[in-house]
């Protein structure tokens, strides 16, 4: 009898054990292929009481998207935080994925149970399985998904969006990596350890940026660095420490604002990668876990504070939709200032200090415009509506001609803005009042919602975040005047 309450009571254990993650079967570790995810995924949920599996779509390819749910979605709470994490946008950027499935593996141990209590968790390892397994960047039609989340041309783009809708996470962590080789040439290699960084668009309302940067991104960097991993906010540099240095872009079309302007807490994280896909891959998978556990383990601790202030922004946003919308900005000098980072000498593998010159911590705003009531598209390319669709963009179709009062832009050339060190092509003009007749099929897309700033800053002609500038988009600028109007009565 006393064997037999001994195997009962080992059973689990042995379960757990025969349970291995794919890179501990690998000598050396490689990284894990799609498949290796799939059956490690299949195996651990089997036997799992606190993680639930699902194929939440397939990729350009047809390689199928799990989605792993903890706890398991009948045991979730609306009182708790809502978090999605997903990694490996980018299929050259594998740590993240192999840091998300110890994640799930630690999670199903016993210990699990007593974790995040207060928080529902999303998480996505591989967004990008086609890129995983030609270890490219971009997706299996050669898009670059961390640029597609304002078009939301691609179905792994798209997935990720229908997750966020369904479900309305009060925080969002994109996970990449990094080069460490800008300096080499300066015999120093760019080991800024593990970078984390938060919404930055300018029209994301101060308080609840404020909050992701003093509640969460700051004390999770201060508690990765007690756990003897170096971490900081994530910096894009120049090619050497004079140039210009900045924090992540305030584009809408990357998977951090793109929900963030949903008044989200939103968050990239950015580890270091290896000279190749294996180099140092359980280590770096290690590091990325450290920070992960570290920022999940702060949001469990505020999760009342999380809930709160984002359910009170997005409530507002539904009934006081702000008046105006920047929709140019750029970190510019104005707010410089010198700032010293810890990095490693190729030499002696050593940390040494160096110091940027030009950092440039927050974006200026450059141009605002007046919110119109609504804007009138002249009988809409495919394309157009393609994207009000997916962002779920209320819109009507004029079944009758409707004689209106409007601004018009009078496109008159083109413009190039340099920001965020890159050029973007805009039309250059003026808006003038008119009364115009748009005929029956034109669309009307009204303002007064809480997708406002979204809709405004994609639709305005001269907008750094707008439609204007995509190559998709290029025959909106081609006429004499655009075909978007802003409605005045």
């Amino acid at each position: 009898m006393k064997k037999c309450l001994v195997v009962l009571l080992l059973l689990p254990v042995f379960a757990n054990a025969q349970i291995d993650l794919p890179l501990a079967l690998q000598t050396p570790p490689l990284g894990t292929s799609h498949g290796e995810m799939m059956t490690f995924l299949t195996k651990i949920v089997a036997k799992s009481v606190l993680l639930e599996l699902e194929i939440a779509g397939k990729s350009s390819v047809g390689r199928d998207i799990p989605v792993v749910y903890f706890p398991k979605r009948n045991h979730w709470r609306s009182h708790r935080a809502t978090i999605m994490l997903f990694a490996q946008q980018h299929g050259n950027e594998p740590s993240g994925k192999e840091a998300l499935l110890m994640l799930i593996h630690e999670l199903n141990a016993k210990r699990g149970q007593a974790r995040y209590r207060n928080l529902n968790l999303i998480l996505v390892p591989m967004a990008n399985p086609d890129g995983n397994e030609l270890y490219q960047r971009r997706n299996g039609n050669q898009v670059d998904l961390n640029r597609n989340h304002l078009l939301l041309s691609e179905p792994e783009t798209q997935l990720l969006h229908q997750l966020f809708e369904r479900y309305r996470p009060e925080v969002t962590l994109d996970i990449h990596e990094y080069g460490p080789t800008g300096w080499l040439a300066l015999g120093l290699l760019k080991d800024l350890g593990e970078q984390l960084d938060c919404i930055s668009n300018p029209a994301i309302p101060v308080p609840l940026k404020r909050f992701a940067v003093t509640e969460i991104l700051e004390p999770a960097l201060d508690s990765t660095m007690l756990k003897g991993v170096k971490a900081g906010r994530y910096l894009i540099t120049g090619a050497d420490p004079t140039q210009p240095a900045r924090h992540s872009t305030t584009d809408i079309d990357d998977g951090r604002n793109s929900f963030g302007i949903h008044y989200t807490l939103s968050f990239i994280l950015e580890g270091m990668a290896g000279f190749s896909k294996s180099d140092r891959i359980w280590e770096r998978a290690k590091s990325q876990l450290t920070m992960i556990k570290a920022f999940l383990n702060i949001c469990d601790a505020k999760a009342g504070a999380i809930t709160s202030i984002v359910r009170h922004w997005r409530k507002q946003s539904l009934h006081q939709v702000p008046d105006t919308v920047i929709i140019q900005a750029n970190y510019t000098e104005k707010y410089s200032r010198p700032l010293t980072v810890n990095v490693t000498r190729c030499c002696d593998r050593r940390d040494t200090t160096i110091i940027l010159s030009d950092y440039r911590p927050n974006p200026e705003p450059i141009v605002f415009v007046l919110r119109p009531k609504a804007y009138l598209i002249e009988q809409p390319d495919s394309t157009v509506l393609s994207v009000l669709k997916h962002h779920l963009l209320p819109y009507r179709v004029l079944v009758a001609d409707t004689l209106c009062r409007v601004e018009q832009f009078e496109v008159t050339g083109i413009d190039t803005l340099r920001f965020e060190g890159r050029e973007t092509l805009i039309p250059a003009g003026s808006y003038t009042r008119k009364e115009k007749n748009f005929s029956r099929g034109c669309i009307l897309v009204p303002t007064n919602h809480g997708r406002a700033i979204l809709l405004v800053q994609m639709l305005e002609p001269q907008s750094f975040y707008g439609l204007s500038h995509y190559a998709e988009f290029q025959f909106l600028s081609q006429n004499k005047f655009y075909p978007i109007y802003r409605l005045i009565e």
